[in-house]
């Protein structure tokens, strides 16, 4: 049995509150054993009564004992004269180890070294579970992986698309204050192969997670001086690893994401392969999924479309509908998409992308109803609304292509 958290970063907002809830529905579908966290930051006492009452009706009754909400201070002011959210994840996951775990004082008997800490997003649902142990053919891996298993030394992350921009477009002795990196001398080689634009999900065990946390909370602000940007987090977390010279095994499989990424993220393995009338599939066995669907995108086909931050703010409710979801053969209707708000532009969606959008859509849009039934069925709505009809566009039907202006992509 292994000791294993999974933690995730939000603010304190209802936004976050349907995505939340999805994320530890999926959980205790995907299979997935262990702890799992919401650090919330950033609630005043009323916003702290409130979610730990929601909290402890909806989530924590799911996983009695495994579900768990842990508060701290907002950190996302920690810049003088500025606002930037994300600076919650490094320094509320150093509140969570120092406040939880017990790091670094009450921790001479290194009772939590060997667990488990994995770092994920509110937006990603869990469709395969994680272990300390991998697989080498289950895995799309980014280089031939020197280990399978996560322990000291050893951890696991996620490849994204920014390449080593978190050591170029950053001056490593503003960042480091002038104290020397070992960055400075590692070779393109070394960086492409075990520092390559990581990002969540990450595993490592708590001893390593807590080295990384530190450096990661302590160069945050200065890489976001740099690089006042989305992302800025990201980088720095990926400073900090290199810095402390903690190589990870870099994963493609972990997630999928971004239609476009054909060699970032796992499409080839995991989609391109589906015979074109099994991308909306539900029943594919599970060891065929990536471990997580990331939906920080947007995606469209015809006129099906998502994009989180378009779904109403009380998605997660009694009386709201559900999504309608597309039909099987969506991937046979359209070759191009529109998107709610972008005019009449036409997007041209050739394969493999297409099938990329099919996939996200189709899968998104279910895992995310199945949370929504669970929820009204588990709040006992005295009248439930279990239309599927809420969608994107008010009208759903598709004008010829010929009149739509095409952009090329």
């Amino acid at each position: 049995h292994m000791c294993s958290s999974i933690m995730f970063s939000t603010g304190c907002s209802i936004f976050q509150d349907w995505q939340s809830y999805v994320f530890f529905y999926h959980v205790l579908q995907s299979g997935q054993e262990g702890h799992v966290t919401r650090i919330v930051s950033g609630c005043d006492d009323s916003q702290k009564q409130v979610l730990d009452g929601i909290f402890a009706t909806e989530v924590a009754t799911m996983a009695p004992g495994r579900f768990h909400l842990h508060h701290t201070p907002d950190y996302s002011q920690i810049q003088e004269g500025l606002s930037y959210v994300y600076f919650n994840k490094p320094l509320g996951m150093r509140h969570w180890m120092e406040n939880v775990l017990g790091y670094p004082n009450n921790h001479s008997d290194e009772k939590h070294d060997d667990d488990i800490v994995m770092l994920l997003d509110p937006d990603q649902i869990l469709k395969r579970p994680f272990t300390k142990e991998f697989k080498l053919e289950t895995e799309d891996w980014k280089k031939e992986p020197e280990s399978l298993r996560v322990d000291h030394g050893s951890p696991f992350a996620q490849v994204y698309g920014f390449g080593l921009r978190w050591k170029t477009q950053i001056d490593l002795a503003y960042v480091f204050q002038n104290a020397s990196t070992p960055i400075s001398n590692m070779t393109k080689k070394e960086l492409e192969d075990y520092y390559h634009a990581m990002g969540p999900p990450i595993i490592a065990t708590a001893k390593d997670m807590y080295r990384i946390v530190k450096v990661w909370s302590d160069v945050v602000p200065r890489v976001h001086d740099q690089f006042p940007k989305l992302l800025a987090e990201m980088y720095a977390y990926n400073l900090a690893a290199a810095h402390l010279g903690l190589r990870h095994t870099l994963v493609k499989s972990f997630m999928l994401s971004s239609v476009m990424t054909y060699r970032i993220e796992a499409w080839e393995k995991i989609v391109d392969p589906l015979p074109t009338d099994r991308v909306c599939d539900n029943n594919l066995p599970k060891e065929s999924y990536p471990h997580v669907l990331h939906f920080c995108q947007r995606y469209g086909v015809g006129k099906w479309f998502f994009n989180k931050n378009l779904l109403p703010k009380e998605f997660l409710s009694c009386n709201g509908p559900l999504l309608k979801e597309p039909p099987r053969n969506l991937i046979d209707l359209y070759s191009s998409a529109i998107y709610p708000a972008g005019g009449l532009i036409a997007i041209p969606l050739p394969m493999p992308r297409r099938k990329h959008e099919v996939y996200m859509l189709c899968n998104v849009l279910r895992d995310l109803n199945l949370a929504l039934v669970h929820y009204k069925q588990q709040q006992h709505c005295a009248s439930a609304n279990y239309e599927y009809n809420l969608t994107f566009f008010d009208n759903m039907t598709w004008v010829d292509n010929t009149t739509l202006v095409t952009i090329s992509t």
